[in-house]
């Protein structure tokens, strides 16, 4: 194969020098940079050119595009989540026994069984996180916990992290003070408040007096 037959990439050049012919090669490296060079900046002026046209899809791409730039950096990661249960369990030890949720409680302790056996796994899925269980702790070497074929397919999730917060067990949280099996012998009426209940008009009123100045009136002489 001759040296005009190597195609444009190379493009030798021959030049004859005493006896010999010497054979030399133009800076490759430098070209290739060139090329990638000029087609970032079409590409960049038809994406500009694109955006004047159409201002409005151009602002809700790059809106887009901060909001998960935002949510990537914002994904809570495995010690927070350990913080936050933790959190929630010494707010629960906080409160006297009759008065906690006993279906936060219960949430509470089975996450942390689980996490004192190494069944809970952490997954990162670019935007968010997901805490699912496993049947067995990560180091367990038996043949179910490693075979494939015999793990179970359908795992439970237990949390979901996005934006920086790990967002079921705050929902559990909400209302951590409140024993509804308190209210359990009430009539169904009586077992829910309405907002509209708590923001009444006499309530309103023993407020406002509550919360009224004290006038002292002067004491008159006492021969008036």
């Amino acid at each position: 194969m001759g040296i005009d037959s190597m195609g444009p990439v190379l493009m030798d050049q021959t030049r004859w020098a005493g006896t010999g012919m010497v054979l030399t090669t133009p800076p490759l490296i430098g070209r290739w940079f060139r090329a990638v060079l000029r087609d970032y900046t079409e590409a960049l002026w038809d994406t500009l050119r694109w955006a004047r046209r159409r201002p409005v899809a151009a602002g809700s791409v790059l809106v887009s595009m901060g909001g998960a730039v935002a949510a990537i950096r914002t994904v809570p990661d495995r010690r927070s989540f350990d913080a936050a249960l933790l959190d929630a369990a010494s707010a629960l030890l906080l409160l006297p026994p009759n008065t906690r949720n006993m279906a936060t409680e219960r949430h509470v302790q089975r996450l942390q069984r689980r996490r004192d056996r190494g069944q809970l796994r952490y997954r990162q899925l670019v935007l968010l996180a997901v805490l699912y269980e496993e049947p067995h702790d990560a180091a367990v070497a038996l043949y179910g916990a490693r075979c494939p074929h015999v793990r179970p397919r359908w795992k439970r999730v237990w949390d979901v992290g996005f934006a920086g917060r790990w967002w079921v067990l705050e929902a559990k949280l909400q209302d951590c003070d409140i024993n509804d099996e308190e209210f359990a012998a009430l009539p169904d009426a009586l077992q829910r408040v309405r907002p509209e209940q708590l923001h009444s008009d006499g309530t309103e009123r023993l407020r406002e007096r509550r919360e009224r100045p004290t006038v002292l009136m002067p004491r008159g002489d006492d021969g008036d």
